[in-house]
């Protein structure tokens, strides 16, 4: 309970990503399940996706939070979760829960809108903008003061972070520009939002 306490936002975001994760499938009848779950699509996209007109035409500004909560592919959800509950309990810690949740929707929104107003095509789901936007909140931290790098460096799934801030950018330019727009927005939001103290207390 404690450690679920120390990074509730992360375990909540979790919790409701997988449920619309199995919502998506459950309703998902006229599509073949199974390749929605291995590589995308089903009926939630066309619900809670976001897309240039859907936003800006209809506008349907609620897309811009709700397609971070949907992942219609397996490992898209894993993936996404792992490093929310990686990076989650830091960032409580850190900045206190009401901010993060702040900071983590902003960083949908803002990385959402700037990548539509370019990808006009573009559909877009997933939480990866959110989590890159915390990433570079704490590289803003770390480029201003050197010693947190040693707070980082101990995180609970530090190596799975590094690899998931390079290795989620081969999956294609469109990806690799929404990683990077939220990886900016939050360079932004760390020369404004400045960290607290942070402790393995209760860990």
């Amino acid at each position: 309970m404690k450690k679920i306490r120390h990074n509730m936002f992360a375990a909540a975001a979790g919790f409701a990503m997988t449920v619309i994760f199995v919502v998506n499938l459950v309703i998902s009848r006229d599509c073949n399940r199974l390749m929605v779950m291995l590589t995308g699509g089903g009926r939630l996209v066309d619900l809670m996706g976001a897309s240039a007109p859907a936003v800006f035409k209809s506008r349907q500004i609620f897309r811009l939070i709700t397609y971070g909560y949907l992942h219609p592919a397996i490992w898209h959800l894993a993936a996404n979760v792992f490093a929310l509950r990686c990076i989650g309990a830091y960032m409580q810690k850190t900045i206190g829960t009401v901010r993060l949740i702040v900071v983590y929707h902003f960083g949908l929104i803002a990385a959402g809108a700037v990548f539509l107003l370019i990808f006009s095509n573009g559909i877009m789901y997933g939480a990866s903008p959110a989590i890159y936007c915390c990433l570079g909140m704490m590289a803003m931290w770390i480029l201003r003061d050197r010693s947190l790098s040693e707070n980082v460096r101990n995180l609970r799934g530090s190596r799975y972070l590094l690899w998931y801030l390079i290795l989620a950018n081969f999956l294609g330019l469109a990806t690799f520009a929404v990683h990077v727009l939220g990886f900016i927005t939050g360079l932004l939001l760390g020369l404004i939002v400045h960290p607290g103290k942070f402790t393995e207390k209760g860990e």
